[in-house]
């Protein structure tokens, strides 16, 4: 079980630097995502993070 704790944990690390590169005009330049795109990843990193968030709380209290 700590292994998936860790494994998930790992994954915000991932997503957050993702929506920010694809997001930008400057890195990505006429690939850029579109703003309803954009914003749909940005709910999707959170609820990830919320999910990791209960996950560690779920663990740590057993």
């Amino acid at each position: 079980m700590l292994t998936q704790v860790v494994l998930s944990l790992q994954l915000s690390f991932a997503v957050f630097p993702l929506v920010m590169f694809t997001a930008s005009k400057v890195k990505m330049g006429e690939l850029v995502s579109p703003l309803w795109l954009s914003a749909f990843a940005w709910l999707i990193a959170i609820v990830i993070a919320g999910l990791n968030v209960k996950l560690i709380l779920d663990f740590v209290t057993g």
